[in-house]
């Protein structure tokens, strides 16, 4: 009887289903602490379907202290310490609010996502508007818990670049530079709410420079191109040749 070959979870961008499924996953852990120790504040670029939101969140599991998720990897034992010390989470999915077709509509989609922000908190939004509801988040949920804050940003460019690769016949270069504006009050926010925050995670199709929405946030780390995170995303050969051996086999039967 042929073995029974693990799941192969393609596409799959939450890590406690991964891991609840039982399901391949190259183990990228050790890499979580090493991105504190490296700057508070981390940017990273990446292509599209490389693992970005994946990579996102294992940071939103391993700083809301699930050791249970990361049983037999290598941040278990350091989770497992007593030192370790559980974060409150922030995760801003930027995805979700790219298809804003107007200004009034993408602050309106923006403040959603703080809400279900301050849910998942248990504590009320306020604000007078969409950057100071970000802002009066931080402070709430770092009053409420008692702790310093996890803030995690996925495809942070996503709502320009959306707008940007739309047909030419319908491109509108006044919405572009309208969102281009709301995110860079935002993310403006960061900066000014930095006492709130023990670490910021950042990621995107592009660089930060190129976009230019973070000129107010002028100590991000960008790692992008740094060789000690270059596998930090993605899989090198020795990783498929390792945690996809099954698969590889399976494939040189059938030649």
């Amino acid at each position: 009887m042929p073995e029974k070959l693990p799941v192969l979870p393609a596409g799959q961008a939450f890590f406690e289903d991964l891991r609840q499924e039982n399901a391949v996953y190259v183990d990228k852990s050790a890499y979580l602490p090493k991105l504190r120790e490296r700057g508070k504040f981390i940017f990273c670029a990446r292509p599209r379907r490389f693992g970005k939101s994946l990579t996102v969140s294992s940071l939103d599991a391993f700083y809301s202290g699930r050791v249970d998720l990361f049983q037999g990897l290598a941040v278990e034992e350091r989770m497992s310490s007593p030192a370790f010390v559980p974060r409150p989470v922030i995760r801003l999915d930027m995805s979700d609010v790219a298809e804003s077709d107007s200004k009034k509509i993408l602050k309106r989609n923006i403040i959603d996502i703080l809400d279900h922000n301050a849910e998942r908190h248990h504590v009320s939004l306020r604000g007078a508007d969409y950057a100071n509801a970000l802002k009066y988040l931080l402070i709430d949920v770092r009053k409420a818990s008692g702790k310093k804050v996890a803030l995690l940003v996925d495809e942070y460019d996503a709502p320009v670049i959306r707008l940007a690769e739309k047909d030419k016949l319908i491109y509108n270069a006044k919405l572009l530079a309208d969102t281009r504006s709301v995110i860079q009050n935002f993310y403006s926010i960061i900066k000014t709410a930095e006492e709130n925050i023990e670490f910021a995670f950042i990621t995107g199709c592009t660089k930060f420079s190129g976009m230019g929405v973070f000129s107010m946030l002028n100590n991000l780390v960008d790692i992008s191109l740094e060789e000690d995170f270059a596998a930090f995303m993605g899989y090198t050969h020795e990783e498929l040749e390792s945690y996809f051996a099954p698969f590889i086999a399976l494939l040189g039967d059938f030649k």
